[in-house]
């Protein structure tokens, strides 16, 4: 794919991702209703611990992250998968569903961190996995990224297997 088709893409995701939300906060807070009994609910909630894994450490350890943390964490995590992104592509030519994944991803991050900036309330989830968790479209787009990628990764694991870390590193330095 091109660049500007990637970034159209990943700016339509975010798009409707934001809009879903803008519609449910303004008409449908107080609205819940199964989607699928006994496995999906539609229950709209704030989420002011930033990601399910704070959530979780809150809520077994009594550990909460900072929000600037999680800013730290999110661009640690978007400079290695974007140097990966770059390395994997000049693996091979056939690269289409590695630029879907990268889409996903890049488009989950951004909703992410649009979420923790802009909802003061925190990230409006709002489909409950009975009994899990509550999520949003930001998270299937990042699950998406991880099936896609993880795909991507094993169709072209021979060449991914030779990769050493010194090659990493040299392919980077030489773009």
């Amino acid at each position: 794919m091109k660049t500007r088709e990637i970034i159209w893409w990943t700016l339509l995701l975010i798009f409707i991702d934001q809009a879903t939300k803008i519609v449910i906060y303004h008409f449908y807070m107080d609205t819940h209703f199964d989607i699928i009994p006994s496995l999906f609910e539609f229950r709209p909630v704030f989420n002011d611990k930033h990601s399910y894994v704070n959530y979780l450490l809150n809520q077994k350890l009594n550990i909460n992250i900072d929000f600037w943390i999680h800013m730290v964490i999110f661009a640690i995590a978007e400079c290695i998968i974007l140097a990966l992104y770059v390395l994997l592509r000049s693996l091979s030519k056939k690269t289409k569903l590695l630029d879907i994944a990268i889409i996903f991803q890049t488009a989950g991050i951004i909703c992410a961190l649009l979420g923790n900036i802009v909802w003061e309330k925190g990230v409006l989830d709002f489909i409950y996995l009975k009994p899990l968790f509550i999520f949003d479209l930001k998270d299937i787009y990042l699950n998406t990224f991880t099936v896609f990628f993880l795909i991507y990764v094993h169709k072209h694991r021979e060449k991914v297997r030779t990769l050493k870390i010194k090659d990493v590193f040299n392919h980077l330095r030489n773009r």
